[in-house]
């Protein structure tokens, strides 16, 4: 804040070097500015809800930021543009900001997406409706059809070694585009696989039988995060998209049948799914706020026990407290 009279130099002097020591979470340059236009990158899935509600009621414009959203139809495309500086800000998972980091590009995560409570964007293990496996003891030695050194691998581990499994016991089959996952799933040619919502509700409605989800213990977080180089010359911006998006997470706390056209045209929910109740999906969302120190961390100790790290990174590398903290 301003004063409106001047002490003397020996104050101004005292002023500016607490105010230097008070290092690069605030600066008066960042909160002076006026938010310049962000770039965000988006997949069709139901963890971008937020984004595409505060678009449609234009809560970016009335916090005073100009937003574009831009589609973009897998991870590696989502990132390279990220990395390719096309794009500001992305939702994605910790793995993927680890491995941004490690590559060179600095990101950051500003809040959890889904995840900050265990029912919030389930993925589920399922057996195929022409298989006998209903128990999870009965996954030991069996093919789990996934992608690997992703999330949904990390997701396997963490849940089977979580009810005893060695990693002996766990199996896993690559095949990494999750629509020939649950075609496999679905014709029995692959006996388990690993699906995100809404495609797990779907299999679910096809005769698949939910063998274990993620949701009795938290261990799946999708990350927002921007480029460090954004962080720093666009705070303001930052701050203005995370504001709009916790109010459009009011929206869909307060009602989320009202967004199931949304769904369905932004994230290609299958009409089935959101037309049935005989599948475990929920729409379920929180209010911003960063992952803690032990959800990152089992991250990256499971990527360094994968040896997918050639940095010894930790959680202060991959967190940026500026946005939430206002």
């Amino acid at each position: 804040m301003k004063t409106k009279f001047f002490i003397g130099v020996a104050l101004l002097v005292f002023l500016a070097a607490v105010m230097a020591g008070c290092g690069s979470e605030e600066t008066t340059t960042s909160e002076e500015a006026a938010a310049q236009p962000i770039k965000l990158g988006l997949l069709p899935i139901t963890d971008n809800l937020p984004f595409w509600v505060a678009e449609q009621k234009g809560y970016f414009t009335e916090e005073g930021v100009e937003v574009e959203l831009v589609n973009f139809k897998s991870a590696v495309n989502r990132d390279s543009a990220l990395t390719a500086d096309q794009v500001d800000g992305v939702l994605g998972d910790i793995i993927s900001v680890a491995q941004l980091n490690d590559a060179g590009t600095p990101v950051k995560i500003v809040s959890i997406g889904q995840g900050v409570t265990a029912k919030e964007g389930r993925f589920a293990i399922l057996s195929s409706p022409q298989s006998n496996i209903t128990d999870v003891e009965q996954l030991k030695g069996v093919g789990i059809g996934c992608s690997l050194k992703t999330i949904m691998e990390y997701i396997i581990d963490q849940t089977l070694t979580a009810k005893g499994f060695s990693e002996e016991d766990i199996k896993k089959v690559q095949i990494p585009q999750i629509p020939l996952r649950l075609e496999a799933l679905l014709n029995g040619s692959l006996e388990a696989a690993i699906l995100p919502d809404p495609l797990a509700a779907l299999a679910e409605i096809k005769g698949a039988h939910v063998v274990l989800e993620d949701t009795d213990q938290n261990i799946s977080q999708t990350v927002i995060y921007f480029r460090e180089e954004t962080l720093n010359e666009n705070l303001a911006g930052v701050r203005a998209v995370m504001r709009a998006y916790a109010r459009a997470v009011q929206d869909i706390q307060a009602n989320p049948d009202a967004f199931t056209d949304l769904l369905i045209e932004k994230a290609r929910m299958p009409e089935i799914v959101a037309q049935s109740d005989k599948h475990g999906m929920e729409i379920i969302f929180s209010a911003p706020e960063l992952p803690t120190e032990e959800q990152v961390n089992r991250v990256l100790n499971w990527m360094k026990a994968k040896n997918l790290l050639k940095k010894d990174l930790a959680c202060e590398d991959l967190i940026d407290k500026r946005v939430l903290n206002n």
